[in-house]
Formats: C-alpha cells, sequence, structure tokens
C-alpha cells in the first residue's frame, strides 16, 4: 500500500467525519442527517475489499466512539462489521456500475438504523418501532442515498487516480 493511499484514508476519515458533524447538521433534512461515515466504510469496502472496509470501519467507529459515545467501541465494532460484510462485493465491483454500491448503502442504512434502534431505544423498553421507522430509519437512508450518488462518484475518482499512479510506478 502506498503513501498516496495511506494519506487518502486517514484525510477521507477525518474530512467525512467533519463533514457529518459539522456541514451536515446544517443541512438536515426532515431531522435527518445522512451517514457519511457510513457511506465512506461501505464505498472503501466495495472498492477495496474486506481489509480495507475494516480498517476504513474500524477508524469511523473509533471517532464516533470517541467524540459522542457513551461506551468505547460499539459504533467502531457496528462499522467494522459493515466494512467486513460490504467487502464481499469487491468481487462484483464494476467501476460504471452505480446500482449496485448505491443499493448497498440504502440497505446498509436501514440496517444500521435499525441496530440503532434495537440497542438505543428496545433495551431501553421503548417500542415505537412504526414511527422510527417512518419518522427516522426512511428518511434516512433516502438521504444517505441521494448524498452517496455523489460522494461515491468522488471517492471512486480518488481511488482510480491513485491507482492509476500505483500501476505507472511499478513499470
Amino acid at each position: 500500500m502506498s503513501i498516496k493511499r495511506i494519506i487518502f484514508y486517514i484525510l477521507a476519515v477525518i474530512v467525512c467525519f467533519l463533514l457529518q458533524t459539522s456541514v451536515f447538521e446544517f443541512l438536515s433534512l426532515a431531522d435527518v442527517v445522512p451517514n457519511i461515515l457510513l457511506i465512506l466504510t461501505v464505498t472503501m469496502g466495495f472498492i477495496r475489499g474486506k481489509k480495507t472496509g475494516i480498517v476504513i470501519g474500524f477508524f469511523c467507529g473509533l471517532l464516533i466512539d470517541i467524540f459522542s459515545g457513551s461506551v468505547m467501541g460499539q459504533y467502531a465494532l457496528l462499522y467494522l462489521f459493515f466494512g467486513y460484510a460490504n467487502g464481499w462485493f469487491h468481487a462484483r465491483f464494476y467501476e460504471d456500475d452505480i446500482l449496485l454500491p448505491i443499493g448497498l448503502l440504502a440497505g446498509n442504512s436501514l440496517i444500521y438504523s435499525f441496530v440503532m434502534f434495537f440497542f438505543f431505544f428496545v433495551l431501553r423498553g421503548r417500542f415505537h418501532f412504526i414511527s422510527y421507522l417512518i419518522h427516522i430509519m426512511i428518511p434516512e437512508a433516502v438521504y444517505t442515498g441521494i448524498v452517496a450518488l455523489i460522494l461515491y462518484k468522488i471517492l471512486l475518482a480518488i481511488d482510480l487516480r491513485i491507482s492509476d499512479g500505483e500501476k505507472r510506478r511499478m513499470f
């Protein structure tokens, strides 16, 4: 792995964290914000494979744990699982295909919201699933999918540019 790729991963995690916690807080629609770190984790797992998805997911989740979580490691573990699971789709990765990654991102957003509902509401005795589904889960999945259209193309373009540079250096 090249230094450029490592720097790109570090900068991508930091920039996406800052976008999620600052910029998109002001751009909330229906009181939901897109999960930018989930987009980064799923996209990198999808484009680069399981190992990259695990590493990116762990550090994205760790940032969330450090700055907002009450229990250290729960988000890191959750995002790690998302990176690993989406790394399985790396074998089906085609640069021109946009439907699979966007479908994966919307589905992952729904799964993420369901896990959050289970751990933060059901375990505390709050069982208003239909309300949570209508007001939080579906709008967040749609908003994340829309933002993912743009962010996926940007991340893919940067990754392809780094890969081209690595290929040229090999010869």
